[in-house]
């Protein structure tokens, strides 16, 4: 770390100087004013694919609106640089944003063929509109000339030399900037977007706004590259961002390294001396242009999945591989074949993941449902562990003996609790938040209060199928309220109703007394509530850490310019969001898995992460779908512990579980769901002994169950 700022004050100094060697060639610097207009393009796109996720096929249509706009702008309203600069970023932005509204409604190869779509009306009708482009050949303007000779300030920007470090600079910035805004708050929503739209909204992230400013702030660097492009040259053609020339920026960014910023800067050098002095020099190469970058994109493809950017990280493999006694051709080998082994290793673990010995289980006629009462739930049965445990069940609900049985589940008496020291939950509070705050009191009727939850006749309907029917629960402050019922019951989509995955058709839910029922997401998350997920919704692509540092979104307040310029307040509420992170990292014991990514942990260390998650946001009332599953019991153990530690530090759980034995022990409020309305709702004695709970779990009559 401490040699990073020398290795920038060498390599700015040798920017700075090269041109002015007196042995450097005219075309050379020529050659590197094109990379800095690629620079421009390939940077959009890093944001946009690599940090948003968002797809884009028309990024040289962003270019082009860039560089036309601000031709129009010098020729009618006598703008001069550098304010023509800020008028090819604005109408880049604007352009790029109307595509982002297409994103709001589609994603993945959807949007591509939106986009391509986009670039393509954008070549055959719009770049061909005379008070647009000027004529079919283009349009150009004089160059631009500051100051006097002698005088300061005075630039030519017809002088190469000059124009270089106006390019330089401009690239400079956009590569600082988009450099600060990656490791920022707003970089980080960037990241969770991308991971998962749904995770990231849980956590308060407006997933709409920032798609809208994602594409906005990459169209924004491709109209500036445009704009300069165009004072470089004094001359653009619409030739110059046809589609085809879209596609050949997006190759540039993949050999690159769609996540790589120093990527972008080796492929768009790379790119520029293919075309400044290669294909200068040797004319007849010129013609096989896009063959030659399909090979070297095919071929990054194959042995670089990352690009260039990788290419630091393949060198360090090679070189532990390469230990004394150890064959160079054997390490270059394992080294050029090791994304050939992950892909065989995945492709395995898949086929396993497939657990088609249990999917052929599945079907035999005493474990089938039909399908339409597994669809309008929004859950499916499965054979992993966490499922429905008949037998488990049946020890866990049946009343024969219970004084003796319900004695023993009755949550009030923790039995498996170690003792844990006030410090500890002290310091909890601390990290989480939570200093000062009231767990609740008891009410006469034998709940907690204040009400944080409620949702009252809660009615969903997909069609003409009801999943879930006036069901209505409340959950008071300082409760643990368990909502359990078999699959199929409709547990989830009342959930996500509650949480505002969905709009229920009738009903009404309110949560810290206010009326939510229409509310997005991430508006309720604002609030302060946190959610985990049934199936998994870490980042995989972050690491431990960074999953962690998402979900200090709402505490952290840093606005775009802020992270951009990363201003003292941006530095103050950064160190803190940190801070806040290693706490809750310390304390949870996940230190040794900070740095790693998510990818390839133990499914009960991803379990205690979400928990970790949720406890940075802050929020008083959390709930957990089905946290339980796919843990075994010593697992299963620890995260009641921490259920109990989250409620002693002034979190309300709301919890949907399968393992009733747990839920039990665990919650003094539980309601019983199943087929869309409430059967029962009670303390776990009273659910315990309800022939109707027992009755719809194991599937007989409620006289029977009598």
């Amino acid at each position: 770390m401490k040699s990073r700022p020398l290795l920038v004050t060498v390599v700015l100094s040798a920017l700075l100087i090269w041109p002015l060697l007196p042995w450097v060639a005219y075309d050379f610097i020529d050659t590197a004013i094109l990379a800095c207009y690629y620079l421009m393009a390939v940077l959009s796109l890093v944001l946009l694919i690599g940090m948003v996720g968002q797809i884009s096929l028309a990024q040289a249509t962003f270019v082009g609106m860039g560089a036309f706009v601000s031709a129009l702008a010098i020729h009618h309203l006598g703008l001069h640089f550098p304010f023509v600069l800020l008028v090819g970023a604005i109408a880049g932005a604007v352009t790029a944003t109307m595509i982002g509204v297409v994103a709001l409604r589609v994603r993945g190869l959807y949007l591509a063929v939106a986009t391509l779509i986009l670039a393509y009306v954008a070549d055959q009708y719009l770049f061909v509109q005379t008070w647009l482009v000027g004529s079919q050949s283009g349009t150009s303007i004089r160059p631009e000339v500051i100051g006097q000779p002698g005088a300061l300030p005075y630039m030519d920007l017809g002088d190469a030399h000059m124009f270089y470090y106006v390019a330089l600079a401009v690239a400079g910035f956009a590569l600082y900037s988009l450099a600060n805004l990656r490791e920022s708050r707003v970089g980080r929503a960037f990241a969770a977007i991308r991971g998962s739209e749904v995770a990231a909204a849980s956590l308060g992230i407006d997933v709409v706004r920032f798609k809208l400013l994602g594409f906005a702030v990459a169209g924004g660097l491709a109209g500036l590259g445009g704009s300069l492009t165009l004072l470089g040259q004094r001359a653009v053609a619409p030739d110059q961002f046809n589609f085809i020339a879209s596609l050949y920026f997006l190759a540039i960014a993949v050999v690159g390294g769609l996540r790589s910023l120093g990527g972008a800067i080796v492929s768009s050098l790379l790119f520029a001396l293919l075309v400044g002095e290669v294909f200068f020099r040797f004319p007849t190469l010129a013609d096989y242009l896009d063959v030659i970058s399909a090979v070297i994109l095919i071929g990054v493809l194959l042995f670089f999945r990352g690009g260039l950017g990788a290419l630091p990280e393949r060198l360090a493999a090679f070189w532990a591989r390469l230990q004394p006694g150890v064959n160079a051709t054997t390490a270059v080998l394992q080294t050029l074949t090791e994304p050939l082994r992950r892909v065989v290793a995945r492709l395995g673990s898949g086929l396993k993941g497939l657990n088609i010995r249990g999917r052929l289980q599945a079907l035999t006629p005493r474990f089938r449902r039909s399908t339409a009462e597994q669809d309008v739930a929004g859950e499916s049965e499965t054979s992993a562990p966490g499922a429905l445990d008949v037998v488990g069940i049946a020890t866990a609900l049946m009343p024969k003996q219970p004084s003796a049985r319900v004695l023993q589940l009755e949550p009030t008496e923790v039995t498996t609790r170690p003792s844990v020291p006030e410090t500890t939950i002290s310091a909890l509070r601390s990290a989480a938040g939570h200093v000062g705050r009231v767990a609740g009191e008891s009410t006469p009727e034998g709940r907690r209060g204040p009400v944080l939850l409620s949702a009252e006749r809660i009615t969903v309907r997909f069609g003409g199928l009801t999943a879930v029917s006036e069901a209505s629960l409340r959950v008071g402050a300082g409760e643990i309220v368990g909502l359990i019922g078999p699959n199929g019951a409709g547990k989830t989509t009342l959930f996500n109703s509650i949480l505002g995955l969905n709009e229920p058709t009738e009903g009404k839910v309110e949560i810290f007394g206010r009326d939510v029922t229409a509310w997005p997401v991430h508006r309720r998350a604002a609030l302060g509530v946190g959610r985990t997920f049934q199936v998994l919704q870490l980042f995989s692509d972050l690491s431990v850490y960074d999953n962690l540092l998402v979900a200090t979104h709402m505490q952290n307040r840093t606005g775009f310019f802020g992270s951009i310029l990363v201003t003292p307040a941006a530095r103050m509420r950064e160190r803190a969001a940190r801070d806040r992170v290693e706490a809750v990292l310390r304390l949870m014991e996940l230190e040794q898995y900070a740095d790693r990514a998510v990818a390839g942990l133990p499914f009960g260390v991803l379990r205690l992460i979400e928990v970790a998650r949720t406890l940075v946001t802050g929020a008083r009332l959390v709930c957990f779908d089905e946290p339980a599953s796919g843990l075994d019991s010593a697992e299963t153990e620890k995260l009641i512990e921490w259920f109990r530690l989250l409620r002693d530090i002034g979190v309300t759980l709301l919890v949907i579980e399968h393992d009733v034995s747990m839920v039990v022990r665990l919650c003094d409020y539980i309601y019983v769901l199943d087929q869309g309305k409430l059967i029962s709702d009670g303390s776990p004695v009273t659910i315990q002994s309800d022939p109707r709970v027992i009755a719809s779990y194991l599937g007989t009559t409620v006289e029977a169950a009598s």
